[in-house]
């Protein structure tokens, strides 16, 4: 019997969730290095532990939907969540788009900054 290749989606959302990790957490250092703040200075004016910044810098941890709010409203930020199709520009200058998943190896590439 041929095994299948695809994904089970409790996989697929662990991949996601530790993707949506790394993104958040990129945009948190960033934002915080660019305003020359320390974790700990951060974490106070957030009103949240120090470890907990510690732990969203590295992507350990996925940020509720409150806290990317808190973020956002301290660094003056508005939240978006986009929910984007992929668009493939082929040589010929064709393109098309369609859904994908950033953990399909087939298609990887950056969004928004991403390498």
């Amino acid at each position: 019997m041929k095994q299948s290749t695809r994904r089970s989606p409790r996989k697929a959302a662990f991949n996601h969730s530790a993707a949506l990790a790394a993104q958040c957490a990129h945009r948190l250092l960033e934002l915080r290095t660019h305003t020359g703040e320390t974790q700990k200075q951060l974490a106070a004016r957030l009103t949240m532990t120090e470890s907990m910044i510690s732990r969203l810098e590295r992507g350990d941890h996925v940020p509720s939907l409150a806290t990317l709010c808190r973020i956002a409203d301290a660094f003056g930020r508005r939240l978006e969540i986009v929910f984007h199709d992929h668009e493939h520009v082929h040589a010929d200058g064709t393109r098309h788009a369609h859904p994908h998943s950033h953990d399909d190896p087939d298609h990887q590439h950056g969004h928004g900054g991403e390498e």
